[in-house]
C-alpha cells in the first residue's frame, strides 16, 4: 500500500482529512510541521503534514518481514529523519549526550496522542497490536550529532546551533546527514550567512577626503599597534597607497620606539599627537596621503572615564572610520564588555587578532551576531607580512568545523 500526505493548518483538519479519505481505521506512520510557504517566509505559520496508509485488512503482525516500493522507503525514511532532527533540536542544552535519545520511542507516543485524537474512531480488536506500536527503526546520523558536538565545543551559542541545524533540515537532502564531510561542508556554507565583513575601500568609496582617517581602538595588549604596522603594509604592497601613520599612544611605556622600529622598516615618516590639537594639525598636514592611521592609546573598557577622553580625541575628525581590535584569545565575557564599551564612540568594523593563540573561535561568530558589526581584517601571528588576511566568511567557518581545530 502507498502511504498518502495530507497537509493542513491544524493536526485535527489534517486528520480528518485522512479519516475522510482512509477511514477511521487508517494507520498513521508520521506527523511533522511543514513551512506554509516559500524557505524566507518565516513568518507564516507552518502547516502539519500526516503520513498514512489505508488499514490492513488483516492484523499485522509485528514479526511479518514488511517490503516497502522504494518511492515509499524514501519518503518515510525522510520523515522519520525531520522528526529525530527536531526531537534533537527541541531538547534543552545540557551535558548528556545526544545520543542517549531514542527517536522510535518519540514516534511511538506521538502516534499513540494523535489515535487518541481521532473522533469516533472503532476501538481495534485487543488480540491485535495497535497501530501506534509500529515503530520506524530511525537513528540520529553520527554524522549530525558530531557536528553539533564540535559546534558546542567550539563555544558558539546554543541558540544559534539551533537554528543552523534546524535551517540544514530544512535545505538538505537527508543522505547529506550521513556524511561527515559533505554535512560539515554545508554547514560551514550556512555558517557563513551569520558574519558581515567590511572592505574598507568600498567603505572610502564615495566619501569626502575626511574618511580618509581610520582610528584603531582597544584595550591595552588587544594588538593595535602590530595591526596597523600589518595594514600598512599591506596597502603599500598589494595596493600601492601612500599610508600616513599618527602615533596617538604616546603614553605607553616604549609605544613611541615600538612606532618608530615599525615606521623604519615600512619606510615611512611617523607623526606623533600628544594632544587633540596636536592630532587636528598633523591631520590638516597630510593632504597627499590615501590613508591616515591613528593608533590610539589603550583603554579600558571597564573604566567609562578612559572611553570618554578616547571619545573626545575622534571627535577631531568628523568623518572617520572606526576599527576595534579584539584579542581572539580573550574571553567572551571580556570581548562582549569591550564591545559594549567601546560601541558608543561608533565602531564600524572589527579586527580580530591573536588568533593563533587560540583554537576556540564560537566567541568570535557570536560576537559579530549579536552586535551585527562586520570584520574588516584577522591578524594571526607577530610579522608584519603575510600575517594579516582581509577577513573572509569561508576563513572563519572553515576554524570552527575543521576537523583539526
Amino acid at each position: 500500500m502507498e502511504p498518502k500526505t495530507f497537509t493542513a493548518p491544524t493536526t485535527q483538519e489534517a486528520l480528518e482529512l485522512v479519516q475522510n479519505e482512509l477511514g477511521p481505521e487508517a494507520v498513521i506512520l508520521s506527523v511533522r510541521q511543514v513551512p506554509s510557504g516559500q524557505a524566507w517566509e518565516v513568518w507564516k505559520q507552518p502547516y502539519v503534514e500526516v503520513l498514512a496508509i489505508p488499514a490492513s485488512p488483516k492484523p499485522i503482525s509485528s514479526k511479518a518481514p514488511t517490503k516497502r516500493a522504494d518511492p515509499s522507503t524514501q519518503q518515510a525514511q525522510k520523515s522519520a529523519l525531520h522528526l529525530a532532527l527536531n526531537n534533537l533540536l527541541s531538547q534543552k542544552q545540557t551535558q548528556n549526550s545526544p545520543a542517549e535519545i531514542d527517536p522510535r520511542t518519540y514516534l511511538a507516543q506521538l502516534a499513540e496522542k494523535l489515535a487518541r485524537q481521532q473522533v469516533e474512531q472503532t476501538p481495534p480488536p485487543s488480540p491485535a497490536p495497535a497501530p501506534a506500536k509500529q515503530k520506524a527503526e530511525v537513528s540520529i546520523p553520527p554524522a549530525l550529532i558530531q557536528a553539533r558536538q564540535a559546534l558546542t565545543e567550539q563555544g558558539l551559542d546554543s541558540e544559534m546551533i539551533r537554528d543552523l541545524l534546524r535551517r540544514a533540515s530544512e535545505s538538505l537532502n537527508p543522505k547529506v546527514f550521513y556524511d561527515e564531510s559533505r554535512l560539515r561542508q554545508a554547514l560551514g556554507k550556512q555558517l557563513e550567512t551569520y558574519l558581515r565583513i567590511l572592505r574598507i575601500e568600498r567603505w572610502q568609496a564615495g566619501k569626502a577626503r575626511t574618511a580618509r582617517v581610520l582610528f584603531v581602538i582597544g584595550q591595552s595588549g588587544a594588538g593595535k599597534t602590530s595591526f596597523c604596522a600589518k595594514l600598512t603594509a599591506h596597502l603599500q604592497q598589494s595596493e600601492g597607497r601612500h599610508v600616513a601613520w599618527v602615533c596617538a599612544d604616546t603614553i605607553r611605556t616604549g609605544a613611541i620606539a615600538q612606532t618608530r622600529a615599525y615606521a623604519e622598516v615600512l619606510g615611512i615618516e611617523p607623526h606623533f599627537a600628544y594632544t587633540a590639537s596636536d592630532l587636528h594639525q598633523i591631520l590638516s598636514e597630510l593632504e597627499k596621503a590615501d590613508l591616515i592611521l591613528v593608533d590610539t592609546p589603550a583603554r579600558n573598557p571597564y573604566n567609562s572615564q578612559e572611553i570618554i577622553e578616547l571619545g573626545e580625541l575622534l571627535t577631531v575628525a568628523p568623518q572617520k572610520v572606526t576599527f576595534l581590535v579584539l584579542p581572539a584569545s580573550a574571553k567572551e565575557a571580556d570581548l562582549q564588555q569591550a564591545v559594549a564599551a567601546f560601541s558608543p564612540l561608533g565602531i564600524n568594523a572589527f579586527v580580530f587578532s591573536k588568533l593563533d593563540e587560540t583554537r576556540q573561535y564560537g566567541s568570535l561568530f557570536n560576537i559579530v551576531w549579536k552586535s551585527k558589526i562586520p570584520i574588516a581584517y584577522l591578524c594571526d601571528g607577530n610579522q608584519i607580512l603575510d600575517h594579516l588576511h582581509p577577513a573572509e566568511a569561508s576563513y572563519l567557518s572553515n576554524l570552527i568545523l575543521s576537523k583539526s581545530s
